[in-house]
């Protein structure tokens, strides 16, 4: 029983499965946190959620060398710091504070913060490296570049739209400054940069899988605030 129940789980992160499970896990979480009874589950899984199906993902990468783990720590605690910064100054991202739903915090800002830029590094890296493979060469490794930033920054829009109702972040102004996007695009750009310099191969299909699953979940949430359902 033991044996059976731990392949069952072995099954469906498998790098075929890994996808499908994605877009289930999500779908899953998009339940819990719109059913009301079953929100502050929601909430106090997120942190959670967010390492295993980082865990899920790096589990699949094929090259685990000194490049790619210098890559891990460098985004994971440059982003980190950088966040604590802005939310302790208030001039990098504009001035914010995050709640509750992202978990422990240090210098008041998430421990698992850095885990997410590296999710989102890694997912826009495999989007834009299969838009590359299909091109037949006319795209570039600058605007491979470049488009990974511009996916991050496009991923970022779309959840500052839930942020506050969903516990993560508010800025004190409402919606987010300008700055706030010029700094996650800089900040996209030079992860990107230091990502293709490495010559990371990134995973493809469950990579490509979870950003979207990221980006619908969030998107179908947003369309649920607009019409005042939760």
């Amino acid at each position: 029983m033991k044996n059976n129940f731990i392949n069952k789980i072995l099954k469906v992160v498998t790098y075929e499965e890994l996808p499908k499970t994605f877009l289930i896990f999500y779908s899953v979480g998009l339940s819990l946190f719109l059913i009301p009874f079953t929100r502050d589950l929601f909430t106090a899984l997120t942190p959670l959620s967010l390492l295993l199906v980082n865990a899920a993902l790096l589990y699949h990468h094929r090259h685990w060398n000194f490049r790619f783990i210098a890559f891990i720590l460098t985004v994971v605690i440059s982003s980190f710091l950088i966040e604590a910064e802005g939310v302790s100054g208030g001039v990098l991202f504009g001035e914010y504070q995050y709640l509750s739903t992202l978990g422990p915090k240090l210098l008041k800002t998430p421990l698992v913060i850095g885990v997410n830029w590296l999710m989102l590094t890694y997912c826009s890296a495999a989007i834009m490296e299969y838009i590359r493979r299909r091109s037949a060469g006319t795209v570039d490794i600058a605007v491979k570049i470049l488009g990974g930033a511009l996916l991050m920054v496009t991923y970022d829009i779309v959840v500052e739209m839930v942020a506050p109702g969903m516990g993560m972040w508010e800025f004190n102004q409402g919606y987010p400054p300008a700055r706030n996007f010029v700094m996650w695009f800089v900040m996209a750009l030079v992860y990107h940069i230091i990502f293709s310099a490495l010559k990371i191969k990134p995973v493809g299909k469950p990579a490509i899988a979870l950003f979207f699953s990221q980006i619908g979940f969030f998107l179908i949430i947003s369309l649920f605030m607009a019409a005042g359902v939760v």
